[in-house]
This record gives C-alpha cells, structure tokens and sequence, in this order.
C-alpha cells in the first residue's frame, strides 16, 4: 500500500520539482519524525523487517540485516535517529571532509526518469568534520551502524597532491581522537572535485594510504572504488590497498560515462556530474564478482550501484558483496524498498537453503 501511494500519488508530484528542493524537504521530514518515540515507533512498524538470518558480524561490527544507506545521501548527519526506523541497518554519513565545503554551483541533482537514474554534482558540500562529528555524538544510541566516509577538502588548496593528502589525514585523524564512527570510507574516487579524482593511480594511492595508516585505528576502513578504470588499472589499486591491510573497498561510486545504450534520457549541456543508479549496476556487478574471485580471501566487499529490488541486493550478495548500500533505488522505489529488500533476502535464503546471508555470499563463485 505504501508503495502504491507513493508511485502513484508522492513520485508524481514530487518529480515535477527541482530534486535538490525535494531532497531538502524529505530530509526536514526524517529530521522531525526521528524526534519523537512515536513517529519513530510508528515508522519502524510500517517500514522494518528484522530476521536473524539476515544478521552477521563484518570485521567485528554486528549488522542486523545487510542493507545501508550509501554515503551522499545524509551529508551532514541529520538523519541518524529515523533511519534505523526506516530499517536500514547502517549509514555512511559524508562524505566527511576537514573544512566546510558549500558544494557545487546548482544545477548538481538532475533526474534521469526513463534511465532510473541521478546525476549527481553536489562535489562533497558538507559542514566539515568538526560540526559533522558532533552531531554524530548527540544522535540517540541505537543498534544502527554508523560509517564516516572521509574525502579531502574540495578545492584548490587540496588539489595538490601533498596538500590533499594532509587533508585526508587531518580529516581521519579528528575522527579517531574523537571515536567518531563505527567504520571509515577512504573516498578517492568522488568525480565532481577540484583536481578529479587524484588518489586513482596506483602510485598516488600509495602515498595517501601510507600517510593514513601512521594513524592508529581499531575500526574497519575501507576504500571507496572508482567504477570506470579499466581492470588492469583497477587491479593495481586493489593490490595497494591489500598491502596496506585495509578491511575492503566499497564497489562502486558514480559512472562518468554517459553510456547511451544505459542512458535513455537527454541530459541537458549544463548539467555535469556523475551518474548513479541502474547505469552503474552492471559495472559494479562484474567489479564485484572480479574483486570476491581474486582478493575475497582477503577484503570485504560492499556493494553499491542500481538496487532497485530485492533480486538486485542478492545478485550483488552471491557475487561477494557481504553489505549493500542504496540511495537511487529508494528515490525510485519509495521508503517501503528497504523493508521488501529485507524480506526479500530472508525468502531467497530460505529458497536457497541458506541459513544466514553469510552463507549466501559470494556463491556464484564457489
């Protein structure tokens, strides 16, 4: 019923305002119904599903079902007391940068309705670390994950390479001096910054992760991978990141090339960015069964790119993602999409003999 009203009757009418106003508008919603008991009990009663098949521990954390809200989303951590309402069990809060970062010149969201896809431009805007990691301190206690995925700074002091990678640092550091966070996101590859995406090569994410593992921390990190490098290319930075033990990489961020057989749409000459939803989904599909098949020994996978459905959560699952993080699918799909991901992933275990999701991943590849 949810879903139905919301296609039918919220989608329309919200579709025909700019996506960036009606982005601002839900979050002032979640941020008035995660104030109260009742809106948040009422919530959690239409939107979550919880099975103990669907809870695992990953790199010492607990996670009660494996779908989380993908990082761009909730910028500032406004949203950390009514999301484990809606029935995510973890949030990646950021990207998270040192200083305050009011973002791109607008247009930087623009909705592609035929692809089922975004184009994304807002190049890291957030209020820095310091108001960020605060407001991470005064959120209610709850069984939900808390990630901080952390870039650099975005502009033209940092696009130095040595200047951004003292940014990261700083950046992760405040975070860790402050036990800020469950888990960490090295963000190299947000395309719409000063300087691209610098830390891509094998050579300059070398010296980043060099400089970042002089911090000493007792929390997961993982790397946030870019999706259009040619397999060699992307190779060579997994090897880095095994070298300097990171816990895994997170597949993948927005796709830079404006594929016209995924692209159905016609995107206006202004609008700039990278493209997030099904245009991404076979690109991070293979990435994801390349990366499990030759480094799952070694490195957890998080899935990311056009889930829409729950068939789309367990394909990036049997392929080896052990979590999967969505934005896109839930603008398209409505709130209710995490609750029937969830309830969908406990029938297609069951169907499959599974006892727990753990069992289930990376099964393609057995």
């Amino acid at each position: 019923m949810l879903t139905l009203l919301y296609k039918n009757i919220f989608k329309p009418i919200a579709f025909k305002f700019d996506p960036e106003f009606v982005h601002d508008q839900i979050t002032l919603t979640g941020i008035f119904l995660g104030k109260f008991k009742i809106t948040r009990r009422f919530t959690k009663l239409l939107l979550s599903y919880s099975s103990n098949n669907l809870v695992q521990t990953v790199d010492g954390v607990k996670y009660l079902n494996p779908v989380g809200l993908s990082a761009g989303f909730d910028k500032n951590a406004k949203l950390l007391n009514i999301l484990p309402s809606v029935g995510f069990s973890f949030e990646e809060v950021g990207s998270v940068t040192l200083e305050e970062y009011e973002g791109n010149p607008k247009p930087r969201l623009y909705r592609l309705k035929k692809s089922k896809a975004l184009v994304v431009y807002y190049g890291l805007m957030n209020k820095g670390v310091k108001v960020i990691s605060q407001k991470i301190k005064n959120a209610l206690k709850t069984d939900m994950v808390i990630g901080v995925s952390v870039a650099k700074t975005n502009c033209t002091r940092t696009s130095d390479e040595q200047a951004g990678i003292e940014d990261y640092y700083e950046c992760l550091k405040y975070l860790v001096d402050n036990n800020i966070g469950d888990y960490y996101t090295i963000n190299i590859s947000c395309p719409n910054t000063f300087g691209g995406e610098p830390y891509t090569t094998e050579d300059k994410l070398e010296k980043l992760l060099n400089k970042l593992t002089q911090i000493r921390v007792n929390k997961p990190i993982y790397v946030k991978m870019p999706i259009n490098l040619p397999i060699q290319e992307f190779d060579k930075l997994i090897q880095v990141i095994v070298k300097y033990k990171m816990n895994g990489v997170i597949i993948g961020n927005l796709t830079k090339v404006r594929d016209p057989q995924l692209i159905k749409d016609s995107i206006p000459e202004n609008v700039k960015g990278g493209i997030s939803g099904i245009p991404t989904q076979e690109l991070s599909n293979n990435l994801i069964t390349h990366t499990h098949r030759k480094y799952g020994d070694k490195l957890t996978i998080i899935g990311v790119g056009g889930i829409f459905s729950a068939a789309d959560a367990y394909e990036k699952i049997k392929r080896g993602a052990t979590l999967v993080q969505l934005i896109t699918g839930m603008i398209f799909e409505g709130p209710e999409l995490i609750k029937q991901i969830n309830s969908g992933l406990d029938k297609y275990l069951k169907m499959d003999g599974y006892t727990n999701i753990s069992e289930a991943i990376g099964a393609y590849n057995r």
